[in-house]
Order: C-alpha cells, then structure tokens, then sequence
C-alpha cells in the first residue's frame, strides 16, 4: 500500500488576513501552511475505511438580492435531512445579486465563492452543481436536483474519505487541527486528486429578499450552509496522481481560526475531485461534534 503524506512543519503566525465576518471588504486568503508538530506532536494514525459509498454535493449559487434563491435553498436543506451524513450543501453568494446597498448591507461573498461562480459556463442564480458532474462548467436548475442526487448515491466512488479535527480554544483566538485520510478501497483513479478543505457557517442573520413572501425583503432571514473560505484555496491541493486499490493519502493542518465565525455554527467541508473538476468523494464535519 502506498501512503502519501503531505505534512510540513511551520509556526503558525498571527498574521493571517482575514475580513469581516459580516461585512467582506477584501477577499478571504486562503490558509496553506502545514501542521505543527511541534507544537501538537504526530498526527493521528487512521484505520481502515469503512466504505459507505458516494456522498453528494449540492452546490447552491444563490445571493441576497435573488427573490428565487430561498426556495431553492429549501430543496437543498431537505435533501441533506433526507439523507443525513450523505448530502452537503454549500451555500455560494456569487454574482450580480449578491452586491451590496443600503437595503441588502452585508456582503457575504469571498475569493473562493466568486472563483466557483467563473466556472460556472452560465451564470445566474439560483442554479446548483452536484458533484460537478459533467465539469465544473455544468449546471443544474434546482427541480433537477433531486433526481441528480438520487443518481449520485447510487453511484460508486473508488474513495472513502475520514476526517478528524481537534479544538486548542487557548492558542490566540484558537488553533484548529485538521486531519484528513482518504484511501482508495474500491478502484483506481487516472490522473491527479485534489483536496479542497472548505469551512461553511450556518446561522447567519441578514437581508434576503424572497419573492412571493410577505414582506418580500426579509431583514433577519438565517443563512445556513454558508462558504465562508477555505485552508487549501477552492480548487484544492493535489494529494495523490495516478491513484490505484490500495493507496491512501493523509494531509494535516493547523489552522489559526478566525474569531468572527461563530465556531459552534461552523462546519469543514472537504472535497476530493479528478483533474475534470468532477467530486470523487466529499465529507463534512460539525466542528462541535
């Protein structure tokens, strides 16, 4: 069996730019440094897989000032109540609609929302990914959703991914680690797999029009689900190419937590993709679980 695994030694510094929670006046930079060991000794030691098949991910691009959106974030929502531990929406403010004024003053976009948003060969909200099945590029109007999730879980994936995360609330405004395991036990995958590690944010409070609701503009409407950004950049890292039965791959961070995300309502949503940009296999993790 092949292990790669992608783990440097670094000192976390205090100096990471992150914007507002609320209000994101300068992109979210993506954090890429390593695990300190030194600090938190090795990382854990995963066992064996137990696989459970493919997950889906519901990619929702929506905005504020999309009278449509809410409803499609509804549909999202149930079908990850439907199928709890297997479907993960991520909440992606991009677009036109998603700019601010007196009336919707919250900007809840970022570097790595508005990166998926130029993938997109159409833009407009509300439309959705699932697994980015047919290329990053391809999109699905929410009545598809459904039955493209119904599809993807009855799909196989050659790999299982398992995650742990460990909480230190007493280093600066907190240090979170991040380990990830991904091993390929059932099949081969040709060319390079990326992992994307993405944070999402739910309970968010803000203006959110919605058509055919009374009032229509909803001044505490709660987004859930929310991209707030990301340890690896959007696109993801590459940790294994040319991946065969057998092979297995760990990656390990230390990640200096930013103060304004409510850490209870937050949650790690790591994706693994081919070099097409399609979902191998995705996890999401509650941080206070």
């Amino acid at each position: 069996m092949k292990l790669i695994r992608f783990l440097s030694i670094v000192v976390i510094t205090t100096c990471i730019l992150f914007p507002s929670c609320d209000i994101i006046e300068e992109p979210i930079i993506p954090f890429t440094e390593g695990y300190n060991v030194e600090l938190y000794g090795n990382p854990p030691v995963f066992q064996l897989a137990t696989t459970t098949g493919k997950n889906v991910l519901v990619e929702d691009f929506t905005a504020h000032q999309c009278g449509n959106c809410p409803p499609a974030a509804e549909i999202a929502e149930e079908l990850a109540v439907s199928n709890p531990d297997r479907v993960f929406p991520l909440a992606i403010h991009a677009g036109n609609l998603a700019i601010t004024n007196e009336s919707y003053p919250l900007d809840w976009t970022n570097e790595d929302g508005d990166l998926f948003w130029s993938q997109l060969d159409f833009q407009a909200n509300p439309l959705g990914r699932i697994n980015r099945k047919g290329g990053t590029g391809n999109f699905y109007s929410p009545s598809e959703w459904s039955a493209e999730v119904a599809s993807e879980l009855n799909s196989d994936s050659p790999l299982q991914l398992q995650i742990k995360t460990f909480w230190h609330p007493s280093a600066g405004h907190g240090h979170l680690n991040i380990h990830v395991n991904g091993q390929f036990t059932n099949g081969a995958l040709d060319g390079e797999c990326k992992l994307a590690i993405l944070f999402t944010e739910s309970h968010l409070i803000g203006d959110q029009l919605y058509y055919g609701n009374d009032p229509e503009h909803i001044t505490d409407y709660q987004f859930d689900h929310m991209l707030r950004g990301s340890v690896t950049g959007a696109e993801g890292l590459v940790v294994i190419d040319d991946a065969s039965q057998g092979d297995e791959f760990q990656s390990d961070f230390t990640f200096n937590w930013y103060p304004e995300w409510v850490f209870e309502n937050s949650s790690i949503l790591i994706i693994a993709s081919d070099e097409n940009g399609e979902v191998v296999n995705c996890l999401s993790h509650h941080l206070s679980e």
